[in-house]
């Protein structure tokens, strides 16, 4: 028998990520199955269970690259740019994968469900801790004044944008929703 090599795992359990991603993001947490999944991905529901032992834990796995994709859309924001232009270029990122619910379908399932709640609030604490540590960067090159509270205010960024996505979901223009995220930044980093 062929000894299966790590770069092939990974690749599969990145395909594997891909494919629910697609799933949950169209049927639900919920709605999806495992078999759903399998269909997508062209193997047996059997074979998901050799690298997920259960639909949480590929939730959660699929949760786990958010903080990192925030950090990098954060990062490439920032690069040269005034508070405002990097407020808007974060959010014209955000907005290449617009809401579509799951995320909300989840914190209201949190409220019933343990395991889900556990997954929701150590993915909301990585995004804080990722948001936070960005605007203590900020605060160190100066853009933002001395006694400003980064994880405080991170806090607050984290709301308003989730609220906001909320808009976005309920059919508020986009435009009108990324002005929004603009004035709401600008008031929270203190700029004029």
């Amino acid at each position: 028998m062929p000894k299966v090599v790590p770069e092939y795992t990974d690749k599969a359990r990145e395909r594997i990520l891909e494919a629910a991603e697609q799933v949950f993001s169209k049927k639900g947490y919920y709605e999806t199955r495992m078999e759903d999944i399998a269909e997508v991905l062209g193997v047996s529901k059997r074979t998901l269970y050799l690298y997920y032992k259960n639909k949480e834990e590929l939730f959660k796995a699929m949760c786990a690259d958010a903080p990192s994709a925030i950090r990098q859309k954060l990062r490439s924001c920032l690069d040269g740019k005034e508070s405002d232009d990097a407020c808007g270029a974060f959010f014209d990122l955000s907005m290449e994968q617009p809401p579509n619910g799951l995320e909300f379908e989840i914190i209201a399932a949190a409220s019933r469900n343990q395991a889900l709640r556990k997954i929701e609030k150590d993915l909301f604490e990585s995004e804080l801790a990722v948001v936070s540590q960005f605007l203590q960067e900020m605060k160190r090159r100066g853009a933002v004044s001395r006694d400003f509270d980064a994880p405080r205010m991170a806090r607050v960024l984290l709301a308003v944008y989730r609220g906001l996505m909320v808009d976005l979901l309920m059919g508020v223009k986009k435009s009108e929703v990324r002005q929004a995220w603009i004035d709401a930044t600008r008031l929270v980093l203190n700029k004029k």
